[in-house]
């Protein structure tokens, strides 16, 4: 392309600083539990919602809060987990395979040995394929709160902090046009932002709405209209 710059496809680094956790209504409960630590009435806690909802963010905002460590589901049963049982965090819990016996135990532990263990997972509670009468039980008296796919005003807010934390300002006619087109749920808003931020290196291109709504054409192509909700047509007469 005539006038491209190479373009390395870095990963970007997201800041998982509480300071920069994006609260809205979608939100604001799962945040709420989080931060309510180590006042919990329960020895374990649950954060539910859709991929790319925030929930390790909030997992990390715990980590800084109670000093926990990760720990994947799989590693349950060979964890010797021993005093000063520093709080565990064991995230999508619903799509990992363990062993339930080890889980049960850690539960004991945490509540025998005044500690915590957060879980993150896409769905409640009580959609999860657990075995173990006692172990489902136990789970679904657990405080659970979900982060809810977003509304209008929390996309929004997710674009310009998706744009803002790649250091790139776009114009409130971008966002507006964004919106009215793409799938509302976060990952779209990460791809979408990915994609725009990458052409836009590519290109050397300032961030118009111009420019957004001839990538965003190009991306729901690609990706055979995942994103794209709307008509062609409609984007075509913009």
């Amino acid at each position: 392309m005539k006038g491209a710059q190479l373009v390395f496809d870095l990963p970007h680094v997201p800041s998982w600083d509480e300071a920069d956790f994006l609260i809205t209504s979608r939100n604001e409960r799962a945040l709420a539990l989080v931060t309510q630590w180590p006042d919990w009435q329960s020895p374990a806690a649950i954060v539910f919602g859709p991929p790319q909802s925030g929930k390790t963010h909030l997992a990390k905002i715990w980590q800084n809060r109670s000093k926990a460590l990760f720990i994947e589901a799989a590693a349950l049963a060979s964890h010797l987990w021993s005093e000063p049982f520093t709080p565990l965090i064991v995230e999508d819990i619903d799509s990992a395979t363990y062993d339930e016996t080890a889980l049960f135990h850690h539960l004991n532990l945490a509540r025998e040995h005044g500690s915590s263990i957060l879980f993150t997972a896409q769905t409640a509670p009580g959609q999860w394929h657990l075995t173990l009468p006692d172990l489902r039980s136990r789970v679904r008296s657990y405080p659970a709160m979900e982060i809810q796919q977003p509304d209008e005003e929390h996309l929004a807010a997710l674009l310009v902090k998706h744009f803002s934390d790649r250091q790139i300002e776009v114009a409130p006619d971008v966002i507006s046009y964004l919106i009215a087109r793409m799938e509302r749920s976060m990952a779209a808003a990460q791809q979408v932002t990915a994609h725009i931020d990458r052409l836009a290196l590519a290109e050397r291109r300032k961030i118009t709405r111009a420019f957004a709504a001839k990538v965003f054409k190009e991306f729901s192509a690609e990706e055979d209209g995942s994103i794209n909700n709307n008509d062609n047509d409609r984007c075509d007469n913009e």
